[in-house]
């Protein structure tokens, strides 16, 4: 599994993006509540229910220093088998606010984002997605080659999916900031 802590650092350059962005991105398809049944704002113990019916299993529940309770697992199915999922309660709140799919080869970047089309609707414009992406880029880690982005919620501001691709994997981001935000 992946850090999630350079994430995290990309909380704060993300709002500050879409401050600056000023847009209203167009939203269509599922709305972004979490991921598979799994609800932002959820207990750990609400997520953990919900895991065998989602298909995630090797589930290992465990704190980071910075007091962030994750849920590691891996989803079952040959499609998913390589597919490594990782929930994040962000510390001092048992409120589910970050979640990410691993995917271990970066040439499945057109099925992923044709899966993420099929249940969420268009992505955000090209041309918004990588003004979000430069205005990001001194934060991002290592090896990234490209971003995809759907946003939904209030305002179609404060939830997103991020299809981030790597130089050898690809990241699907499932995110609330407002839960994010309220880590500090």
């Amino acid at each position: 599994m992946r850090t999630t802590g350079a994430l995290f650092n990309l909380a704060g350059a993300v709002l500050a993006g879409l401050l600056l962005l000023g847009a209203q991105p167009a939203w269509a398809g599922e709305s972004l509540n979490g991921y598979r049944s799994a609800e932002f704002g959820m207990s750990v113990g609400q997520v953990r229910a919900r895991l065998e019916g989602d298909g995630v299993t090797t589930a290992n529940v465990y704190e980071t220093d910075d007091g962030d309770v994750i849920i590691d697992g891996r989803l079952a199915g040959e499609a998913d088998q390589e597919t490594d999922v990782r929930y994040v309660f962000p510390g001092g709140h048992d409120r589910l606010a970050l979640v990410l799919e691993f995917h271990p080869d970066s040439d499945d970047v057109q099925a992923v984002q044709a899966r993420l089309e099929q249940s969420h609707g268009s992505p955000w414009a090209e041309d918004l997605a990588e003004k979000w992406f430069e205005q990001l880029r001194p934060s991002m880690p290592e090896g990234v080659r490209g971003l995809v982005v759907w946003g939904g919620g209030e305002n179609g501001r404060d939830r997103f999916i991020r299809l981030w691709i790597f130089d050898d994997y690809l990241s699907v981001e499932y995110l609330h900031l407002g839960l994010l935000d309220s880590r500090s």
